[in-house]
């Protein structure tokens, strides 16, 4: 690797790092309308962590971009933030959600155009919003265990 990248790696790893919800509705390809949430906020090492908790929870395999058939490859890298999916796209078929969680630094904003929520809800079937009930139930878990943790810290 060169200074550049080294030094990189390093800074990011240092900075603040978020869990995203992120849900996309297509109407068409390419054609989408999308929300994005950040969820829990932390250092790099502790969102990853509380992302395979959440996980572990809601017995959800975590997988990276490569192991999803048809990642999008830019100039030869592919995106490697690892995701947990409620939803996947479904190929050819409009509309079609997707939906999941990913790690990446707390560089993004919130955002959802004010039409998104009600047009979500009118595509979501019972399963899916069984499944965010339970990963919201998670992530409450994760956050309370983690802000736990830190008083316990603070009080040594």
């Amino acid at each position: 690797m060169t200074e550049p990248i080294i030094l990189a790696v390093a800074r990011m790893k240092t900075m603040p790092w978020a869990i995203y919800r992120v849900r996309r509705l297509y109407y068409a390809p390419a054609n989408a309308a999308r929300s994005v949430d950040s969820v829990l906020l932390g250092g790099h090492r502790t969102v990853h962590t509380a992302l395979t908790e959440v996980s572990r929870l809601v017995d959800i395999a975590v997988t990276k971009n490569e192991e999803i058939a048809g990642a999008p490859a830019r100039d030869g890298d592919r995106d490697t933030h690892r995701r947990l999916w409620l939803r996947r796209r479904g190929d050819g078929i409009y509309p079609t959600q997707e939906e999941f969680y990913t790690v990446a630094p707390a560089q993004a904003q919130d955002k959802e155009l004010d039409s998104f929520a009600d047009a979500w809800a009118d595509h979501t079937d019972e399963a899916l919003l069984r499944l965010e009930r339970r990963v919201d139930t998670a992530i409450t878990v994760v956050q309370r265990a983690l802000i736990d943790g830190r008083g316990r810290s603070n009080a040594a």
